[in-house]
């Protein structure tokens, strides 16, 4: 190949530069998908799903199709994800009624109580960031889910790993904070599957000694 030939050579397919673009469109995509499958709020946990397969299989470097596998996860796992979506919101409205309780109460009531709320809001939370990858990945009773997404909970917070994942998710938020309508567009198109991304980088090799046990 002459001087100029190798000039070029990053627009070639199997480059770094091309490599990366191609996971910018797979994630847009996929993107694009989930938040379509969000606006019914009720199949959001699905939608949640389903995007965890697919950007797993991208993180591991594992070939398909963006569309036809998300679709397919997501319809095997509607069920199940469901009615944890659904219980999610449950836990969340009721923390919120709580909070609120001890708002209206004041300085009546003791401060404790609210250092438990808050302390099981965390909790909830970082549960409930395991729980759909976990669904995603194996196949289990709800009960044996949650337990799973608990154990990687406890395990993930020992190496910083499940903290940092917890963080990620209020990037975007931020994000469209600090720019405005301008950031509106890659808002759109990365909300989700951006720190997705780099969340199922994190869990991957969690996830990896799981299965190992399982063998």
């Amino acid at each position: 190949m002459n001087e100029s030939g190798r000039g070029w050579g990053f627009l070639q397919l199997d480059s770094p530069f091309m490599r990366f673009l191609g996971v910018m469109a797979d994630l847009m995509i996929l993107n694009i998908l989930t938040l379509l499958l969000c606006i019914p709020v009720i199949t959001a946990g699905a939608a949640f799903t389903a995007m965890h397969f697919v950007l797993l299989k991208i993180v591991r470097g594992e070939e398909s199709y963006i569309a036809r596998t998300f679709f397919r996860a997501f319809k095997e796992n509607f069920r199940q994800a469901t009615i944890l979506w659904v219980g999610m919101l449950a836990i969340y409205g009721l923390l919120f009624v709580d909070w609120r309780i001890l708002r209206m109460q004041g300085d009546e009531f003791p401060g404790i109580l609210l250092i438990l709320l808050v302390a099981a809001l965390i909790v909830v939370y970082l549960i409930s960031l395991y729980v759909f990858p976990v669904l995603s990945r194996y196949s289990n009773t709800l009960g044996g889910t949650v337990k799973t997404a608990f154990s990687m909970t406890v395990f993930g917070m020992l190496t910083l790993r499940t903290l940092a994942q917890g963080l990620l998710m209020f990037v975007p938020v931020l994000f469209l904070m600090a720019g405005g309508y301008s950031v509106v567009p890659i808002f759109l198109a990365f909300c989700f599957t951006a720190p997705g991304f780099l969340r199922a980088k994190m869990y991957s090799g969690l996830f990896r000694k799981y299965e190992e046990k399982a063998v």
